[in-house]
Parts: C-alpha cells; structure tokens; sequence
C-alpha cells in the first residue's frame, strides 16, 4: 500500500534508495501529505512569514528570492523536483527571509512541520536526508560566491549556465534567473550570451542553454 501511494509522485523524496526510512514515517508523511497545483507564476511563501509546511517539489520550479531595503530581487536559490524547503524551518520558528516563487506551472507536496519535526526524532534516515538537503544548498551558496567573485561577464554566465546544467547537459534557467544569480542586467546576460554563441561557447535552443565543448 505505501510503494503505490510513493509511486504517484515519481520525484518523491522518500523514493531515495540509498536511504532506509522507516515504514511507519513514509505512512505518517503520506497519511498527512497535501498536493497543491501552480497554474502560473506566483509566491508560494512570503517574505516574513511563518511556514506552516515543508514542501517537496514534484514538478516545475521554486526560486527563492531576496529583496533588499531599495526592492531590488536577488535570487537566492532554486529548487527543482525532488527539492525540500523551506529547509530552515524544521529547526526553527522564525519568519522566512525569502520570498518562494513558483516559475510557471508547478505541482508541490506539503507536509506539516509539526509532523516532520516528529519523525526526525524517531527516525535518523529522515534527518540524514534532510541534511543532505541542506548542504547541497549550502554548496549552491558557495558556488554562487565564486559566480559573483568573477570579474568578467562571460565568466558569471559561464559559471551559471554550469552550475544549472541538468544530468542531459542544459541549463533551463531564464535571462532573467541568469542575471538575479550573477548580479547582471538582463540586457548584459543577452548580450553576454549571443557573443558565446558566435564564439561557439554556448548553443541556446528549445532544450535550453548548452555549453560546448572546446
């Protein structure tokens, strides 16, 4: 009976082989497990609110965003299916710093943080998994670093488009994302791009954005 009910979401994070959760923590996560359906892009989490959930992306995207004092967004970080967040608060009480949106059509399953914050006590396997949730995003964080530290344009958008490559070798980022993660204008990330490309750096198409090879 849990094997068919995982079975419907195939980026579930309780799918992850490598890990042995407890059946009895699968059963309680889906026994209170929510589904909720993004039509179009829009804020999931507010900046300043109190989540109430964890969620796990089953498909589409989550960026999160920052706004500074002057209202101007810097993306943080984007989760993809089989992503957890907000991570932060299966430790914590306080108020997100960011802002979750979803980018287009997007399918969400939330899970009351009151009943993962039970399970991690009972089940190690669960805290492991989020853990290893946690310091992907951490090293996210730290590459962004190095992406900002570059002193060219080229070398921002280079290193994005790698950081955000998919196992199939393409980067589904938007002009847009590109330029809130590299700290470029959006007519800087064009430009920078259409100059890759005549120099057969970089091949844009329906697939997204692919790096070459040299």
């Amino acid at each position: 009976m849990v094997q068919s009910q995982i079975k419907k979401c195939e980026n579930c994070f309780l799918l992850d082989k490598k890990l042995k959760i407890k059946d009895t923590t699968v059963i309680s996560l889906l026994k209170d497990k929510s589904v909720q359906h993004i039509q179009s892009k829009g804020c999931i989490l507010s900046q300043g609110c109190l989540p109430m959930n964890i969620y796990c992306v089953a498909e589409g995207k989550i960026n999160t965003i920052e706004r500074d004092i002057e209202g101007r967004e810097h993306l943080v970080s984007t989760f993809t299916p089989s992503n957890l967040f907000p991570l932060t608060n299966v430790i914590t009480d306080h108020p997100t710093n960011f802002e979750y949106v979803s980018e287009g059509k997007t399918r969400l399953c939330s899970f009351p943080v009151k009943t993962v914050r039970d399970l991690l006590s009972v089940d190690p396997q669960l805290s492991i998994l989020f853990l290893k949730n946690a310091c992907s995003k951490g090293l996210n964080s730290y590459e962004r670093i190095v992406t900002l530290q570059s002193k060219s344009a080229s070398d921002k958008v280079l290193r994005t488009v790698e950081q955000f490559m998919n196992e199939d070798g393409y980067c589904h980022l938007t002009r847009k994302e590109i330029s809130l993660w590299a700290n470029l204008t959006i007519e800087t990330v064009i430009r920078t791009l259409t100059a890759l490309e005549k120099k057969k750096q970089v091949k844009k198409s329906s697939k997204g954005i692919q790096i070459l090879p040299q």
